[in-house]
């Protein structure tokens, strides 16, 4: 289970506690460390404004900017396509050293002169986020133009990798940590409030039907959701990647953000699979006990825990999708998958509801809410 310093303060004030002091909680309380890292951005990089991008005169792939670095306005030739996408970027500016020792000089590149370099992740030493340039907003941050960018410490975090035992399902969550952390350290968690507005963004779908069959080893929430330009933002994919979670589709981000935060086992699909003409209707059936099934137009679309077929998955394309958030007792599914006379197959979800996932549903949707809420136009 991977942690950061910063994503657990969102639950717990962490500000007097030291690195080495969370280490010793950590371990003190049975979360073992496995390893620590402090994520050190290199002097003399700096929150930069682009205020104009042309293509060189001589090279097709390259741009001329003009960049905004506060103490002024710098010309540095970049090669990355994205590029023209951004206004606030990483700036590398002249005598900064990155890591392998590669120092920030003057340059002319195809006959332009070049007073800096706007960075990817990896030339910080920050795991890779995609192609191209980092493209930073407000995530981080307020940003100001000139700030050094190891200020924010939400960039500059501390990585902490924690080994769990197979018991210990609670604490496979941003949450369930600082949860533990806040008991050895008696001091009060954060509490998580979200009010969606009377002009919700999330478009909450009143033609949504849940029929239920058989009797229901499992508790079970579902959400209609109205989606147009899913985006994300620096900050959730920084994160993902240092998790080895990073994805391109957007509300694939979303659940995994979400999940990795409040340990509640989310899905969503894509709501064409159940619709039927102008309603949508959800079949929740047991298959046997300990086994739930999810039924639209008569395909079963995924067992509750267990796995979903790839085809109903909803994506950052999807107009309108619904979304699932489950509990059901781990020993209960766990027997039940062993002993089915059927073979299941399991995926990445399993591995959370088969040692226990968050019960509180409604932290989770609401959780998932705000984001979805958050990052979409």
């Amino acid at each position: 289970m991977i942690v950061t310093r910063s994503w657990l303060s969102e639950f717990i004030d962490l500000s007097d506690v030291s690195n080495d002091t969370l280490y010793r909680t950590f371990n003190a309380i049975g979360l073992e460390v496995d390893s620590i890292e402090e994520i050190t951005i290199p002097e003399k990089v700096v929150i930069g404004k682009i205020l104009s991008c042309e293509k060189h005169p001589d090279a097709d792939k390259l741009n001329v900017c003009k960049i905004d670095v506060g103490s002024g306005t710098r010309q540095i030739v970049c090669g990355a396509a994205n590029v023209v996408d951004a206004e606030y970027v990483a700036v590398a500016t002249i005598g900064a050293v990155l890591p392998g020792d590669f120092v920030i000089k003057h340059a002319k590149l195809r006959g332009v002169e070049s007073e800096g370099m706007v960075c990817s992740s990896t030339e910080l030493g920050l795991p890779a986020m995609g192609e191209g340039i980092m493209i930073l907003d407000e995530s981080i941050g307020t940003l100001e133009v000139g700030k050094e960018l190891g200020e924010y410490l939400t960039v500059a975090d501390t990585v902490i990798e924690l080994e769990l035992t197979a018991n210990r399902g609670d604490c496979l969550s941003i949450y369930g940590v600082a949860r533990d952390l806040s008991v050895a350290l008696d001091r009060e968690m954060k509490l998580f409030e979200y009010k969606q507005e009377e002009k919700m963004k999330l478009g909450i779908a009143r033609e949504a039907e849940i029929h239920q069959e058989g009797e229901i080893d499992a508790d079970l929430h579902f959400k209609l959701a109205n989606l147009e330009h899913v985006h994300s933002s620096f900050l959730i994919d920084l994160r993902l990647a240092l998790i080895d979670e990073s994805t391109e589709d957007k509300v694939d981000a979303m659940l995994k953000y979400a999940m990795h935060t409040t340990g509640i086992a989310l899905r969503a699909y894509k709501s064409s699979f159940f619709r039927n003409e102008d309603k949508v209707t959800v079949i929740v059936r047991s298959a046997q006990k300990g086994i739930v099934e999810v039924i639209g137009n008569g395909k079963v679309l995924s067992t509750v825990g267990v796995s979903q077929e790839e085809e109903a998955k909803a994506t950052d394309e999807s107009e309108q999708i619904l979304i699932e958030a489950s509990y059901i007792n781990p020993d209960v599914m766990v027997e039940a998958i062993w002993n089915a006379d059927d073979t299941y197959e399991t995926d990445d979800l399993y591995y959370r509801t088969s040692r226990g996932s968050n019960p509180d549903l409604i932290f989770g949707l609401s959780y998932l809410s705000m984001l979805l809420d958050t990052y979409f136009e």
